[in-house]
């Protein structure tokens, strides 16, 4: 069975095996799942090139967020998660972060982080 080079090449690298372990992987995989190997070749190529991508652009927006103020560097993945994820606003953060942690930030602080960083709300209430 021949497969795409480059989709081949593409899946060594995040698997980070040779090609022969790749392509016994492969069809291994797709004798199970009763498919042609190209076929799960491409399955693979989509989805975990499209994942790791994603997983990569998030890494770096995590990274990206910037405050001089102390206490909201040491939450701020935490205020992030419950503003944009959880889709909570300014005065249930800080209240959260005041009954998890013992952190006193104000409504206001967490609102300038929010809006310097151009966060966008999710979630629920979003």
């Amino acid at each position: 069975m021949a497969f795409n080079n480059n989709k081949i090449r593409s899946i060594e690298k995040i698997f980070n095996v040779d090609r022969q372990t790749c392509e016994k992987i492969l069809k291994h995989q797709a004798k199970y799942l009763k498919l042609q190997p190209a076929k799960l070749l491409n399955s693979y190529y989509a989805v975990v090139k499209r994942e790791v991508a994603e997983y990569a652009k998030e890494q770096a927006r995590k990274k990206k967020l910037y405050t001089k103020n102390p206490l909201i560097a040491k939450y701020k993945d935490e205020i992030r998660e419950l503003y944009e994820i959880e889709g909570w606003g300014y005065l249930k953060i800080s209240r959260a972060l005041k009954i998890n942690h013992n952190a006193d930030i104000s409504k206001s602080a967490i609102e300038n982080f929010v809006k310097q960083n151009e966060l966008v709300k999710g979630g629920k209430n979003g």
